[in-house]
């Protein structure tokens, strides 16, 4: 077997994170026909194709979906050594957002290896819906954000952590019968992120592949405030199955079987283009492992 080399992981990470190996080459300062053999030399190596070039630009194929994280890890693990031989560590204030439902469940723990690992660096954290932290991010009032399924734009780069199994969530007296379909919750109070989330879109659109829509939305900014709603029987909702791990097994809620089953939503880090510096290098590196971790997410 060939020997994979660090120029073929950043060849791979660059162009799959861009979506073309034009973009690729000029992210790296190299010539196109230098990517696209690193890339070809990587392909041998793994003795799989991991680019479906078919039509404009590229698109991964599943070996590369499931490859990703790891090149990932590998990159950003040089980064770290790197950092290390400099002598100064990583310090600094670094402005974080992270999507409510995922801060509930991992953000402690991400905070946890932030300070023991780099007890310098000073997080400034935001919690609020994807779409809130997009936007700040776009206006430069973050350098960096953890989202669900975030949306590409000029200018950014989203680096995919995986997927996240999201569930509908009832109270555990509700009388639901076993499979959950849109008629059985089209009467019932539904509790949902504002409109143009994630949230919101996935809720109507599970509805909608009924031919249905519900009759009593309650829209609700706040993803922990939604769950506390939910727990007290005074609606319905979707949000991340893990974040109800405990409300269920403590006999409150139960997670949804449902026909049609729901989509489970990528989570992903969206910084500006380019390399990221050191304070944002050690951010995706903590989530990284923190998510390997606990088992948070699986790959897309």
């Amino acid at each position: 077997m060939s020997r994979i080399t660090i120029a073929q992981l950043e060849a791979f990470h660059w162009t799959a994170a861009l979506g073309s190996v034009e973009r690729a080459a000029k992210q790296l300062n190299l010539a196109q026909p230098t990517i696209s053999l690193r890339l070809k030399g990587l392909e041998e190596a793994i003795g799989k194709p991991l680019f479906d070039r078919s039509g404009r630009g590229v698109r991964l194929t599943p070996v590369a979906r499931e490859l990703m994280p790891e090149a990932q890890g590998v990159l950003l693990g040089i980064e770290r050594m790197a950092r290390h031989g400099e002598g100064g560590g990583v310090a600094g204030p670094v402005r974080i957002g992270v999507a409510e439902g995922f801060a509930m469940v991992c953000l402690s723990q991400i905070l946890e290896r932030l300070t023991g690992h780099y007890p310098r660096l000073q997080p400034d954290l935001v919690v609020a819906t994807s779409m809130t932290l997009e936007t700040e991010l776009h206006k430069t009032n973050l350098d960096l954000a953890v989202l669900v399924s975030p949306a590409a734009a000029p200018g950014f780069t989203i680096l995919p952590f995986g997927v996240q199994e999201v569930g509908w969530v009832a109270a555990a007296g509700w009388d639901l019968p076993q499979v959950v379909r849109p008629a059985d919750l089209a009467a019932r109070p539904v509790i949902v992120n504002p409109p143009n989330t994630a949230s919101y879109r996935q809720t109507i659109g599970w509805f909608g592949a009924a031919g249905a829509r519900p009759e009593r939305l309650v829209t609700c900014s706040s993803v922990a405030l939604q769950a506390h709603i939910i727990e007290t029987g005074a609606a319905a909702g979707i949000y991340p199955v893990k974040m109800a791990e405990a409300a269920v097994a403590a006999g409150r809620v139960r997670v949804l079987r449902t026909d049609p089953a729901l989509q489970d939503v990528t989570i992903a880090a969206k910084y500006a283009e380019g390399p990221p510096n050191p304070a944002i290098g050690a951010v995706l590196e903590s989530v990284r492992e923190v998510l390997a971790g606990m088992d948070y997410v699986r790959p897309g």
